[in-house]
Formats: C-alpha cells, sequence, structure tokens
C-alpha cells in the first residue's frame, strides 16, 4: 500500500476531523499507512489499513483496548471508520521515541533500555488473552507457518496450558521510550493468544536476522548486547523457558512468510532467515528423537547463544 497515493485530510474528513489539522508522514508497516495528526492542541495518530482489511482492523482495535484495559502503555482508540472500503482507526499519539532511534541517538543505554524491553515483554506474557483471542487458541501455531506439518505437531505437543496475550511483532520499530522507561507498545495487528515462548522466539529471529537489523557492524554489535539485556530483563520477570528449539524453528519460519512478498525481488535478504530456521529445525529433531547429532547444539534462552552439548 502506497502512503503517498492517500489523502489524510480526506481520510480525516470521515471521522469528524475537519479544518486544516497538520498531518505529517510516519513509518507504519506493510500493510499499514500511518500520519501524525495535530489538531486543536491535541496529538494523533492516523492508521489507514489497506483496502477491505476490515477483520484486522477490528482484530487491532479489539486487542489494543484489551490490553489497554490490562494496564499496558498501549494507545487509546479515539475514534474509527471507513474511508473507500479503508478501515481507519485515530488513536493517541503516545509520548517519547522508538527504541530504535532512542538507541541510535544515545547508544550508551543499550543494556538498560534492553532490561526495560524484557521486563516490559514478560509484563505482555503476564495478561491473559483476551476472549477475542481465546477462540483461537492455535492459531499462533499456524500463523505463518503453512506446509510445515512436523513442526507444528511438535508444537502442539509442546505448548502450555498457558493462553498468555502474544503481540508477535515485539521489536524496537514498535517499542516506545522515554529514555529510561517503556512509555508505549504499537502495532498490535499481529496479537493472538498462545504460548509466550511463541512471542519470545519472534523477538529473538527479528533481533538476528531480520534484513533491516542487518546493519552496519557497530550497529550489529550493540543488537547482541541489546539482546542480551533484553533476555536477562525478560527472565527477571518470567523466569527461564525450556525446549526453545522448535519455537526458534517456527520464528524463522514465520519470517519467511511474512517477509517473502516485501523481498520477493530480492530473495538473498532472507537467507540469513533460512540458515537460522534450518538449524534449529535441525535442532528441535535432535532433540526429539533424543539422539547425538555431529554439530549439534543447545540454546541458553538466558545467554542467547549456542551451546555444545555432550551426551
Amino acid at each position: 500500500m502506497k502512503q503517498s497515493e492517500l489523502p489524510p485530510l480526506e481520510i480525516l474528513s470521515t471521522l469528524g476531523i475537519n479544518g486544516m489539522p497538520t498531518v505529517t508522514p510516519v513509518l507504519g508497516g506493510f500493510d499499514v499507512a500511518m500520519w501524525k495528526v495535530e489538531h486543536e492542541g491535541q496529538t494523533s495518530a492516523l492508521r489507514v489499513f489497506r483496502a477491505g482489511a476490515h477483520e484486522d482492523c477490528e482484530h487491532e482495535r479489539g486487542v489494543m483496548e484489551a490490553a489497554r484495559a490490562a494496564g499496558l502503555p498501549v494507545p487509546e482508540v479515539q475514534k474509527a471508520g471507513v474511508w473507500q472500503d479503508y478501515p481507519v482507526l485515530l488513536i493517541n499519539w503516545l509520548a517519547g521515541c522508538t527504541v530504535e532511534d532512542e538507541l541510535r541517538t544515545r547508544p550508551w543505554r543499550l543494556w538498560s533500555l534492553g532490561i526495560a524491553f524484557g521486563r516490559m515483554q514478560a509484563k505482555i506474557h503476564a495478561i491473559p488473552a483476551p476472549a477475542l483471542l481465546r477462540q483461537r487458541p492455535n492459531a499462533w501455531i499456524a500463523w505463518r507457518c503453512e506446509g510445515e506439518p512436523t513442526l507444528q505437531d511438535h508444537l502442539r505437543h509442546l505448548q502450555s496450558d498457558q493462553m498468555a496475550l502474544l503481540h508477535l511483532d515485539y521489536h524496537v520499530r514498535n517499542v516506545l521510550t522515554d529514555g529510561k522507561h517503556i512509555t508505549g507498545i504499537v502495532d498490535w495487528t499481529n496479537a493472538l493468544a498462545g504460548d509466550p515462548r511463541a512471542d519470545a522466539a519472534r523477538t529473538a529471529s527479528i533481533l538476528r536476522v531480520d534484513p533491516l537489523a542487518r546493519k552496519p557492524v557497530l550497529v550489529w554489535l550493540g543488537l547482541r548486547i541489546f539482546e542480551q539485556a533484553w533476555r536477562i530483563g525478560y527472565q527477571r520477570e518470567h523466569g527461564r523457558f525450556k525446549d526453545m528449539s522448535p519455537f526458534y524453528a517456527w520464528a524463522g519460519t514465520v519470517m519467511q512468510g511474512d517477509l517473502a512478498e516485501r523481498y520477493k525481488h530480492n530473495p538473498n535478504e532472507l537467507v540469513p532467515a533460512r540458515r537460522w530456521t534450518n538449524k534449529w529445525k535441525a535442532q528441535a529433531v535432535c532433540e526429539a528423537i533424543d539422539l547425538p547429532h555431529k554439530g549439534a547444539s543447545g540454546y541458553n534462552f538466558t545467554k542467547g547463544t549456542p551451546i555444545n552439548r555432550e551426551r
């Protein structure tokens, strides 16, 4: 969806916002266009979904309302409507900047913000999923994971009884900060109910092999420090996870499915994700049958690095 082809002032008028509001394009998502809107002393965010995506819009609206009611720093939905079959939400503008922007300008906060980032994700997982998500308790297993029946069966066997709220796009561009605390969590389009390990694995895959994360060496090293702090912060709130290999394999599969269309003209961008996924698939199989495997490794979620396993 091309943001430049959409008329934000006309869209705002369908929501009853007239006059001359100031609108500034903001990086949204692959399927969502977004503007910062300043009008009559109030600052909001205009989110426009792709044409016909009414279920996606209602899904995000319902999840945000439930998450906000549970005490999470989530935007409040001010208005909802439709412009020429494009679902629209107007939400309040949360204080702070993205964690990514904060770290870019103040890299010395890598560790402290990583800890806060992990703690906040653990707080999300401490919240039972709202009723609208609990109606589909296994949806996360099949999400972007078509054609992987063996992996899906393995996950069904391992999944916990906990039906936690999963963000499933929790990364440094969707979390806001004032430099010390987490002030907001945005973009709840992917949210589902399920095993918290899936959400943690999804975040790990984004930090490790998302094409947008492969930047200059110093930035890459900074992300490794941030990732370690995230894991420690999460562990302090939630404790350690076990049996993560199939969840990492699932997260890598999800990433490839999620980004296939975006990188269809440059598929080499997804090679690191494919290698990462295959590594964890092999490890998951090895653990499932409990046989030694040449070059196999375990995974310590706290440290976030492969460890040699002697059997």
